[in-house]
C-alpha cells in the first residue's frame, strides 16, 4: 500500500494494490494537525518500511465528518466462462469374434506298399479308415462288417473270399509270422495285419473303420493269396 502524505481539501483519496480507488467525500473534512490525541495506537507497522515508520510521528490526523459519503469506484470485470467441455464419444464396443471350429477329418495313416499282393491290399483298406461300421456291409457305400471289408479289399486285386468270418480260416492257408495283408482270424471276428504289431479293421458297430493295435489273442494268420 501506498501512503501519501498529502490531503486533498475536499477529501482524501487513498490508493490500494487492489485496483479498487476509494475517495471519501465530506462538506466539512479537512486535515488536522494536532497533538496526536487522535492516532490508532493499535495499528501495525510492521509491514512498513523503515523510512515510512520514521514518518509516522509527523504524519497528520485527518478528521472526517459522521455525514461523509464513501464512493468506490472499480472497474468492471468481465469473466469469460470457460468453454463446455467436449462430450466424450465412446466408441464402440469392437464384436467378439466366433469362435472358429474346423472340422478334422479322420488321418488316414501313411502305408509304403513293397508292391506285393498283401501289402497292396492294406494300402487299399487304409483308403476306407473313418467308413462307418454296418452289419454285414461290404462296400464304401453300406459301410462295412469286418468281413465284408477283407472281402471287399481283395476283391480289387482279383481275390475272391467269402462274407464270412468263419470260413475265412479255410480261404487260404496259415503261416506262423504274419506279413502285411494276412488275415487275423479269431472265433467271430477278422481283420488285415497292417505290420508292426498293427491292424486295419472293421470292429463293431458304432466304431468306425479303423488303423489301431492288433488286439486279438491267440489268433490264427492266414494268407490267402
Amino acid at each position: 500500500m501506498t501512503v501519501t502524505r498529502t490531503a486533498a481539501r475536499s477529501g482524501a483519496l487513498i490508493a490500494a494494490s487492489s485496483g479498487l480507488i476509494a475517495t471519501a467525500f465530506a462538506p466539512s473534512a479537512h486535515a488536522v494537525v494536532g497533538d496526536g490525541s487522535h492516532r490508532l495506537e493499535s495499528v501495525g507497522t510492521t509491514a512498513l518500511t523503515q523510512e515510512a515508520r520514521s514518518e509516522l510521528p509527523a504524519a497528520p490526523a485527518v478528521q472526517v465528518a459522521s455525514d461523509a459519503k464513501l464512493r468506490i469506484e472499480s472497474s468492471a470485470v468481465k469473466v469469460t466462462p470457460a468453454p463446455e467441455p467436449e462430450p466424450v464419444v465412446e466408441a464402440p464396443a469392437a464384436p467378439e469374434a466366433e469362435a472358429v471350429v474346423e472340422e478334422v477329418e479322420p488321418a488316414t495313416p501313411d502305408y509304403a506298399s513293397d508292391g506285393s499282393i498283401g501289402a497292396q491290399a492294406i494300402s487299399i483298406a487304409m483308403q476306407y479308415v473313418g467308413i462307418a461300421y454296418a452289419y454285414g456291409g461290404d462296400s464304401p457305400a453300406t459301410g462295412f462288417d469286418c468281413s465284408g471289408l477283407i472281402k471287399y479289399v481283395y476283391a480289387q486285386l482279383g481275390v475272391e473270399l467269402p462274407h464270412s468270418s468263419s470260413s475265412m480260416v479255410a480261404a487260404g492257408y496259415q503261416v506262423a509270422s504274419p506279413l502285411p495283408g494276412d488275415i487275423v482270424w479269431t472265433q467271430g471276428h477278422v481283420s488285415l495285419y497292417a505290420g508292426d504289431g498293427m491292424v486295419v479293421e472293421a470292429a463293431n458297430y458304432g466304431s468306425p473303420v479303423r488303423y489301431t493295435d492288433q488286439w486279438q489273442d491267440y489268433a490264427v494268420y492266414i494268407r490267402p493269396y
